[in-house]
């Protein structure tokens, strides 16, 4: 296919990724705020914003300036205690800003602009369910809902991702555009768990059960998580899981099978650049000494993901280098990636 086609088939498939992770990483934040005290909650959110890497000023920072890069309206105030910023105007920039690189309503118009130069290549209840989607997140009073009932909207946010990617499984011819498309779904996936370990795991100290769970929220893991493990709320454990254990879709080592898998359907002759450093990644993954890991993981996560963004660029570089230099996805931040 057209390497235009094939990066924006790549993208859209990281866009619709980065949209469902980042609504079920702010409902299990709102959710673990509930009975906690204004500073607990604003810590919170501040490790979700580094999580997914946006920018978060330290106490002493005016807040206003965050509030303009998130969201024109509302405004995050300080909070009465000048801890940081407004817990809820966080939330609610991260589901519904339009102009917040990252934020759900600005990953599905994205996505929905790619598809839409894609109509003739993928099924016609992809591009329906993508643009209602989209108009959904665009009414006016859609803010208003997530401030009311922001468990009940992120809900509807994480579903109708899901059906997204029902629609995609079940629906799409699997050649190379579903490559490419799955392709982008799984790397961002394996990136933003890296991250949430890397900001999470110095939280998990073996002593709190809200901890664990709100970690594992984040992934939609609490309950897998459980059965193989027994509720070990001990860090180590959790990281383990959340990094190779192959049975669970979001670890990182599931990613990084799953993406060589598409890379090598992509190039039958396996000599591929991605496809060598995704093996490298998968093998020194699969085949670490987690104890030894485990004593030294934030390096270690910082090269894991520091691998993972070489493999999208190798991706980029190999199969997508006659395609133009300014599609719509190349316009603006691009996601998991500061100004």
């Amino acid at each position: 296919m057209l390497g235009r086609h094939a990066e924006d088939m790549f993208w859209a498939g990281r866009y619709l990724e980065r949209a469902e992770d980042t609504a079920r990483m702010v409902r299990a934040t709102l959710l673990s705020t509930v009975g906690e005290s204004p500073a607990q909650a604003i810590d919170r959110m501040q490790n979700l914003i580094r999580t997914l890497r946006l920018e978060v000023p330290t106490p002493s920072e005016d807040v206003q300036t965050m509030a303009e890069h998130m969201t024109p309206t509302p405004p995050m105030l300080r909070s009465e205690a000048g801890l940081g910023i407004d817990v809820q105007a966080a939330a609610s920039a991260l589901a519904t800003s339009p102009s917040l690189a990252g934020s759900v309503t600005f990953c599905i118009g994205r996505a929905r602009e790619n598809f839409r130069s894609l109509r003739d290549q993928i099924p016609s209840e992809l591009w329906e369910q993508t643009n209602q989607f989209h108009l959904q997140l665009r009414q006016g009073d859609f803010p208003v809902k997530m401030e009311h009932d922001p468990f009940q909207t992120l809900d509807f946010i994480r579903v109708s991702c899901q059906s997204l990617t029902g629609v995609i499984i079940t629906s799409m011819s699997q050649g190379e555009g579903y490559r490419f498309l799955v392709l982008g779904q799984t790397l961002e996936r394996a990136l933003m768990t890296c991250r949430l370990i890397s900001v999470r795991f110095p939280e998990l100290d073996g002593s709190s059960y809200d901890e664990m769970a709100l970690t594992l929220r984040s992934v939609s893991a609490l309950e897998a998580y459980q059965r193989a493990s027994q509720s070990s709320p001990l860090g180590s454990d959790v990281a383990r899981f959340l990094l190779v254990d192959d049975s669970f879709p979001r670890s990182v080592l599931h990613c990084l099978r799953a993406s060589e898998a598409h890379v090598e359907a992509l190039d039958p002759q396996g000599k591929a650049p991605p496809l060598r450093r995704l093996g490298q990644l998968r093998s020194e993954l699969e085949y670490a000494d987690f104890d030894t890991m485990v004593a030294d993981l934030p390096r270690h996560l910082s090269a894991l993901e520091g691998g993972v963004r070489d493999v999208a660029n190798l991706v980029s570089n190999h199969f997508f280098l006659n395609a133009e230099a300014f599609d719509l996805h190349s316009q603006a931040i691009a996601p998991g990636v500061s100004s």
